[in-house]
């Protein structure tokens, strides 16, 4: 016996039923545990099925299935091992959602016994002998997988304990999410950023991470010297950055191509603390003429050409 009262107890100040259940969207990872019938003691609600499932924005939802449905006298609940370590926690659980026909709620283990506690997202109906409860992971500690349990509780007029069903009648059921790169709670592409805070997400039903869109800006090119001179080396660079995040870029190719009047020069390219640059050394015969050129520079399959033009003194 699973020391039904303390339950019944903690129910005292149960969230009344929401007048209507918000909708989160189709389970994307739906997972069936089925119980045994005729187990259920002291007229409990017998638990015949659940059904848990989690949509792409992390709303997880329990399907219980009774063989008929919960009377006045009695309790349904799951019980939630969030941190997948059976030492802590309450018997293993840090969360247990309860209902009644009246309503329903969230306790929490507080350290020494669970207590009311609040979850914005909480939501429970009932149809016949199918109870459901809708939560969003994020308050039950942003999990991607937890154990649980289900149970019933059933209790005279004058609160004592008849008897319960436990699903399942040994242990706890296993359960992981299944959630979209960009709802995951996880780094997925390795930058830094997570979800949302990451410029490949648009939304959490997105599941690439790593496609960040790039927009890249160029300076204005400048010489290094400002006038070059016939058979001297030259550099030329601009800064560079990226829309999206106002900063330089510090990665990426530089491809050159040079020329001085009709020939080509051998151009370098690097990328380098947010400047790209063009290094070249001029022919001795350049005097006087125009050396004309691009730099093409090119981050995550994404390509600018920067366009130059100087004189040779």
């Amino acid at each position: 016996m699973r020391g039904g009262l303390r339950f019944r107890i903690l129910v005292v100040g149960v969230v009344a039923a929401a007048a209507c259940l918000v909708v989160a969207g189709a389970g994307i990872a739906d997972t069936t545990n089925v119980d045994p019938t005729g187990d259920a003691k002291g007229g409990s609600p017998d638990i015949v099925r659940v059904v848990t499932s989690n949509d792409a924005l992390g709303v997880i939802t329990f399907r219980i299935t009774t063989v008929a449905p919960i009377i006045d006298s009695s309790i349904v609940g799951v019980d939630l091992d969030t941190d997948s370590n059976p030492g802590t926690g309450g018997g293993g659980f840090e969360y247990t959602l309860i209902a009644d026909t009246s309503g329903f709620g969230i306790l929490k283990w507080n350290g020494t016994g669970f207590a009311n506690a609040n979850a914005r997202s909480l939501r429970m109906t009932r149809s016949g002998n199918v109870l459901v409860f809708k939560v969003n992971r994020a308050d039950i500690g942003r999990v991607d997988r937890f154990g649980f349990d289900i149970f019933t509780v059933n209790y005279d007029d004058a609160g004592t304990f008849l008897g319960e069903d436990t699903a399942p009648d040994g242990g706890s059921y296993a359960y992981n999410l299944a959630l979209k790169q960009c709802g995951n709670g996880k780094d997925d592409d390795g930058d830094g950023k997570i979800d949302l805070r990451d410029l490949g997400c648009s939304s959490p039903t997105d599941n690439l991470e790593r496609d960040d869109p790039v927009t890249l800006k160029a300076g204005k090119p400048l010489t290094v010297p400002a006038k070059p001179k016939a058979g001297t080396a030259v550099v030329v660079g601009a800064a560079v950055t990226r829309r999206e995040t106002g900063t330089g870029i510090t990665s990426g190719t530089a491809r050159c191509n040079a020329r001085v009047g009709s020939d080509a020069l051998r151009a370098n390219g690097k990328v380098r603390s947010g400047v790209v640059a063009c290094g070249f050394t001029l022919p001795a015969s350049s005097s006087g003429k125009v050396v004309q050129g691009t730099i093409t520079v090119t981050l995550n399959g994404h390509s600018i050409k920067i366009p130059f033009t100087f004189k040779v003194s």
